[in-house]
Formats: C-alpha cells, structure tokens, sequence
C-alpha cells in the first residue's frame, strides 16, 4: 500500500479505534518515518478528547490522545471557511436519501467536518473508520441499498444532492485505522515484536475491529494469510 507524504485529516472514529487499542504509537512512527501530519477539526477534538475526559468511563483514550495532541503528533487545524463548509456537507449528505418524502439522517457533525477540512485545505488523504461515510463518498448505491434491506424501507435518492456531494469529495482517498496498520507494518513497525512480527499485527487488526473499524473477519484472514505464504 502506498502512503503519499502529505496530510492526513483525521475522524474522530479512527483517532478513538487506535487509542482504544493502544495502538497510537502508529501516528508517530508515521509521522517520523514518512513525514505524515495528522490534523483534525475542533469538532472532532471535541468527541475523542474533549467530552469523553469529562466522562470516566471514556477518559483513558481521550488522556492518550490529549497527549498525542500536546506532543504535536495530532495537529488542530482549521480554516475561516470550515464551519460553512462543515454545514454544506453536513445538508447535502443528510438530504441524498429519502423514505416516505422524508430525509435519512446519515451523517453527523464531526464526519462532515473532517471531509469539509480536507476539501477546505486541498488535502487528499482522509482517516475514517465510520462505515457510513466511506460509503457514501465510495459507493452510494450500494448504500441505499443497504438501507433498503436493512429498515425494510423503499429509498429515493435525490440525484442532485448526490451530484454535488460527489464533486464537492472528488478525489479524497477514504482510509482506516486497520488500513494504516498495515501501512506500518509494510515500513516495518511491528518488526518491533521479533518473531510475533505477523501475530503482533493479526492481533492490532482484532483490536481496532472491536474498537470500532467497520474491517471485516475475512478482511483479516485474508490479509494475515498473505502475510504468512
């Protein structure tokens, strides 16, 4: 897999997969070895750091990733435009789908903000493991689709919504936590763990999975498998 040297705008869903899984390491050795910067919006530093250390549940990963943010190895970012942006692409990807004349809320703030900062910054490259986004900017159909089977509903896609949503996220290339994982692995990270080399990433792969990334079992497998030939 290839990893361009540029920035990476970052949803809060990957950051907390990766905290969770005590894999955030990963951004500084990226960052080290391949010139990568991880930037994220004030929405999205409000869900994975902000509101979740006033919950003590929730307060050990937003202490890791606080940390990672003070040591400059997350970035805050943002632009004049980007709440007006954020809007933008939060009323257009909430108005693509409809059921009984009514729109299909599918997208929330945070995820709308880190597509508008990556559009507002001219920036490529997006760290997202919320299912619903990806498919939306990677396969709509598919989408209402699955909309359809799953609520037993008939879904009408407004095909002008859909238009603009997909000039305005042209060309971003959607990523996961688990997708970044293998990227370190490929410019040896988990050579780290020696002979549990390929167990040590079989392993980080589950740990995001039940940390939140929409990665599949047979994604897993299948990678693991072509590792160990």
């Amino acid at each position: 897999m290839g990893f361009p040297r540029n920035c990476v705008v970052c949803d809060s869903s990957s950051l907390i997969s990766l905290a969770d899984s005590c894999f955030l390491p990963v951004l500084a050795e990226l960052k080290r070895s391949l010139g990568a910067d991880f930037l994220i919006g004030e929405s999205v530093k409000y869900e994975c750091i902000d509101h979740p250390l006033e919950m003590k549940s929730h307060t050990l990963p937003a202490i890791r990733l606080k940390l990672a943010l003070n040591d400059g190895i997350i970035k805050s970012a943002g632009s004049k435009n980007l709440e007006r942006r954020t809007e933008d692409v939060l009323w257009i990807a909430n108005n693509i789908f409809f059921s009984s004349e009514k729109p299909i809320h599918i997208m929330h703030k945070g995820e709308a903000e880190t597509l508008a900062l990556a559009i507002e910054l001219g920036l490529k490259n997006v760290l997202i493991d919320e299912r619903t986004s990806r498919m939306l900017v990677e396969s709509p159909e598919a989408m209402a689709k699955h909309i359809s089977s799953e609520f037993n509903r008939n879904i009408r896609i407004n095909e002008r919504y859909l238009e603009r949503f997909r000039q305005m996220t042209d060309g971003l290339n959607l990523f996961r936590s688990s997708e970044l994982l293998i990227i370190a692995y490929e410019h040896g990270y988990f050579k780290r763990f020696g002979e549990l080399e390929n167990d040590a990433l079989e392993a980080a792969l589950y740990g995001v999975k039940f940390a939140g990334c929409s990665i599949s079992f047979e994604e897993i497998d299948e990678y693991v498998r072509s590792i160990k030939k």
